[in-house]
């Protein structure tokens, strides 16, 4: 007869013996992620579940964010937690159903980045004309380093180069990204390359890292990701404030052809001379037409026009004042007659009166006796009272 320890423990033996390693298919429900970092969670599907556990030895290793809902494939085996006799799947890995677990780690950082504005144009810096001082971050030992310093030469020998040596594979690949792009950033260049060439998503994993993207977005010197081939797309892509197809390109854009430079300032040297030339001939031009105005015969002629106006100008004055003059005079002739005639009015009628009542001339005859009358002269009025 068996115990109840001693059953589960068999069965638990049983089960992990023949099923050793399986992988399984369903959806995770009910996650929880305990203290310790160990994950518990169902796995189901339309007709059944399964309790499952994941230790930390194992989960830390995904590069993904695992949430309830998502579809799964685990790998690992079946076993028994003998002290509650739990039948339940340990979990040793863990990929998205149907998409591989980096390109589910991928798809999760950009959302999340892309959510926070990491990548927002408004963001962008720009990149500057001619660059004359450019740091390369990337592998001192690189094919893609090479590259570049050949096309730089090639292009324009003018630039100084700046390199600073990180490490572009490897789990040690984002700190050493991240330390070599603060001490470019304070080194005081005009802009930055990222760069590494091509390889395997594997490769060029490092420049998806989270701590990388945010260094760049913070970093003050304008930034180009210039990784893997054209068709390799990275998170600091994203993030830079310019993104080239390769390495090479990214000289390419940054650095202007040194001929096809020189032919151009030819042309602006050409522009400018002909552009200085008709300026020169214009002045040329109205220098001459001042010099003839300004010669003594023009100036001569033009002073004895202005004295002729001035002359003209003075006669037309002159007989104005005097039509003026004229008609005061003959204003006063004619006030003087009036006054003349009415002196003599004045003379005849200075003695009498006139009678009024109340501010109105009265006849003399019709008053009664004891009526109020005002006798006014030239020379002022007096009050009296009519009487027999």
């Amino acid at each position: 007869m068996l115990s109840v320890s001693e059953l589960n423990e068999q069965a638990k033996t049983l089960l992990e013996t023949h099923f050793s390693y399986v992988e399984v298919r369903g959806e995770i429900s009910r996650l929880t992620k305990h203290g310790s970092g160990h994950w518990y969670f169902s796995l189901k599907d339309e007709n059944a579940s399964i309790s499952c556990a994941m230790f930390k030895g194992a989960n830390s290793k995904l590069k993904f964010a695992v949430e309830d809902g998502m579809s799964v494939v685990l790998g690992g085996k079946i076993s028994l937690y003998a002290p509650s006799g739990s039948y339940q799947f340990i979990a040793s890995t863990l990929l998205v159903d149907g998409e591989g677990a980096l390109e589910t780690a991928f798809k999760q950082l950009k959302e999340k980045l892309e959510l926070e504005g990491l990548f927002s144009a408004m963001h962008k810096k720009p990149l500057p004309y001619i660059p004359g001082r450019i740091a390369l971050v990337t592998s001192a030992t690189s094919a893609a380093l090479q590259d570049m310093l050949r096309i730089t030469a090639a292009r324009w020998q003018m630039a100084q180069i700046f390199i600073f040596d990180a490490l572009t594979q490897g789990q040690a690949a984002p700190a050493s990204l991240i330390n070599a792009l603060k001490k470019a950033d304070r080194y005081g260049v005009d802009v930055i390359v990222l760069a590494r060439g091509g390889g395997s998503r594997e490769d060029l994993w490092c420049f998806n890292d989270e701590g990388l993207a945010r260094e760049i977005f913070t970093t003050k010197t304008p930034v180009v990701s210039a990784i893997g081939h054209e068709i390799d797309y990275v998170i600091s892509d994203f993030v830079a404030d310019f993104r080239a197809p390769t390495p090479s390109a990214a000289m390419a854009e940054l650095l202007p052809d040194e001929s096809s430079f020189m032919q151009y300032l030819d042309e602006l040297d050409d522009k400018l001379e002909n552009t200085l030339n008709s300026r020169f001939a214009l002045l040329e031009n109205k220098l001459v037409l001042l010099t003839a105005k300004l010669s003594p015969n023009a100036l001569k002629a033009k002073i004895e026009h202005k004295i002729s106006l001035c002359l003209r100008l003075s006669e037309r004055l002159d007989n104005a004042l005097n039509i003026k003059f004229l008609a005061l005079e003959n204003n006063i002739k004619t006030l003087h007659a009036l006054f003349e005639a009415r002196s003599g009015f004045y003379e005849i009628t200075k003695n009498m009166v006139q009678v009024r009542i109340n501010g109105q001339n009265a006849d003399l005859m019709s008053l009664e006796n004891g009526t109020q009358i005002t006798l006014v002269s030239q020379n002022g009025s007096r009050e009296a009272t009519i009487t027999n």
